[in-house]
Formats: structure tokens, sequence, C-alpha cells
């Protein structure tokens, strides 16, 4: 899965989105066992959030069935949080996606597959194309550099004879 080059990495909160929640969590003066203050509580005290809180707090949202007044909804930062969450995910994926669509445009063959076994042999999708040249002849050393040799060699050949096309 892609999200998982995202675990563990943290992203700032912004600071109206903060602002906020240390309002909410001033004025709250009611019971500290429910849902959403101790998130909230851990949230105001750090600038940052984990990916992984951010999918919590998306799912909170997401599964939640009461009205948009109660107070785990406001806890849990209520509209402007969902929003910002949502937004904030959203740019964090899509960032993940535009690297490996980048790096495709670039010539880099499959960046969205993972590594992965053939045959009893690791194969890396991201290798270069002398390592899987080397790889599929079966043959390393000085061989292999003899079998790569004659390849660009007779790649060099092909292209010099549709230059004067």
């Amino acid at each position: 899965m892609a999200n998982a080059q995202l675990q563990g990495t943290y992203t700032s909160i912004d600071d109206d989105v903060k602002k906020y929640l240390k309002k909410v969590f001033n004025a709250y003066c009611g019971n500290k066992n429910v849902e959403g203050y101790t998130r909230l509580k851990n949230i105001c005290d750090n600038n940052k959030i984990s990916y992984e809180q951010l999918k919590r707090i998306k799912n909170f949202f997401d599964t939640f069935d009461g009205r948009i007044g109660d107070t785990s909804y406001m806890l849990n930062g209520g509209s402007r949080m969902k929003n910002w969450v949502d937004g904030t995910l959203n740019t964090v994926r899509k960032g993940l996606e535009g690297k490996k669509k980048s790096m495709k445009d670039v010539g880099m063959n499959n960046q969205y597959i993972d590594n992965h076994e053939k045959n009893g042999v690791k194969i890396n999708p991201h290798d270069s194309d002398t390592n899987k040249i080397l790889r599929q002849e079966g043959i390393y050393g000085i061989e292999g550099v003899n079998t790569l040799i004659k390849i660009i060699d007779k790649n060099r050949k092909l292209w010099h004879n549709t230059e004067h096309l």
C-alpha cells in the first residue's frame, strides 16, 4: 500500500487550527473522561501530529453518528478540525503520489510496484536496467560485463543506423 510510506511521518499543525483547539480545550469544564478530551490535550501540547493520529481523527469523524454540537464532536475539533484533517491527509497522500508519478515520468520504471520475490530471487522493481540484464542472463562478473558490452554495442549500432532517418 502506497500510504504505508507515510507511517511514522509528522505534519505541522496549522496555527489557526491550533488556536481554535486551544480555545475549545480552555473553554471545556466538563468530564475529562469523555471521548476526545485526551486527544485534544495532546494535540494542544504539540506542534506536530502523526500520520497515524490524523487517520484516527478522520476515522472518528467518518464514523461519528451523533450531532455536530455533541461534546465528543467538539472535543475532537469540530468541523474545523474535520476539514483540516481531510485536507491534510489529501495533501500528504497526493504528495506521495506526485513523487512517484514524477519519478515514473523521468524514466524510473515501476514506481508503483513493491519489492518482491520471483523464482526465489529478490526483485527490486526500481533496480537499474543494467542489473536487470545481468540478473535476466543469470551471469555476473566478467561474463555479465561482456554480455552488457554486447548489448550496448548492438544498441549503439541500431541507433547509428536510424540517425539518418
